[in-house]
């Protein structure tokens, strides 16, 4: 299956991170994460809740270095799903762990995937993350954009952006991942079961309500991000989360 080719984002070995007032780290639990959007035919929603819920995250939350894996959506809006995988850095991501799973998927994972739709898939690096708390909502953004602004557009965020919303009551958390441009396009006996492309940057605005993340798109000053050379695709929206499970912290 063919997907979309993205120009390579950031290359930052070391993510952003914050520190809040009594002395907490970031609310992510690793370097690196795999961010996946995707709606879901008709047909095969019920097959897709027992696939995700009972296999497929326990299985990915059992491979070495895999931390957390979140799960959230937003009935009505495409994609209606964004599932969250935390990863310890970003060579779990390419691992052989991780890649034999990707080659040998289930008889489940092989009989839901066909009913993915409208999908978004990408590996990715932390760049900058601040706030220590998980939010129950989270406004999630897809940019694409050029990697010559890259300097630009992170100072903007992590030193404009970021500090702004997380002045708003109700915001605990921002993050801005980068796509790992090697890791998102590794080809996989589950990468030719469907289409999907990779947006080259993401950013994830967790909150305690979901007027909060819906607010949190004015304090990020969405005209600001557009002048950087990033393109804000035009579907981002507040998903709630559905499911939450941690991995090995020792894995």
């Amino acid at each position: 299956m063919s997907r979309s080719m993205p120009s390579s984002p950031a290359s930052a070995a070391h993510a952003i991170r914050s520190v809040d007032d009594a002395g907490s780290t970031s609310a992510l639990l690793g370097e690196a994460a795999v961010l996946i959007w995707n709606d879901v035919a008709a047909e095969g929603r019920m097959q897709f809740y027992q696939w995700h819920d009972k296999q497929h995250i326990p299985e990915r939350l059992a491979i070495p270095g895999f931390r957390r894996g979140r799960r959230y959506a937003r009935p009505g809006h495409s994609p209606e799903w964004l599932t969250l995988y935390e990863a310890r850095d970003i060579d779990v991501l390419t691992s052989p762990d991780y890649l034999a799973r990707l080659n040998t998927p289930t008889s489940l994972t092989r009989a839901t995937l066909p009913y993915f739709r409208r999908t978004s898939r990408a590996v990715c690096r932390v760049v900058c993350t601040q706030g220590s708390s998980s939010g129950g909502h989270a406004l999630a953004l897809r940019l694409d954009g050029d990697a010559a602004a890259e300097e630009g557009f992170v100072n903007h965020v992590s030193t404009e952006a970021f500090p702004r919303a997380l002045g708003q009551i109700g915001i605990v958390a921002c993050h801005l991942f980068a796509s790992d441009r090697r890791g998102s396009f590794i080809d996989t006996a589950e990468s030719r079961t469907r289409q999907f492309d990779v947006p080259a940057w993401v950013i994830l605005v967790e909150a305690t309500t979901a007027a909060a993340a819906e607010a949190a798109r004015q304090q990020l000053d969405l005209v600001s991000l557009r002048e950087r050379a990033v393109r804000l695709r035009d579907d981002a929206a507040v998903y709630t989360l559905e499911i939450c499970r941690l991995g090995n912290p020792n894995g």
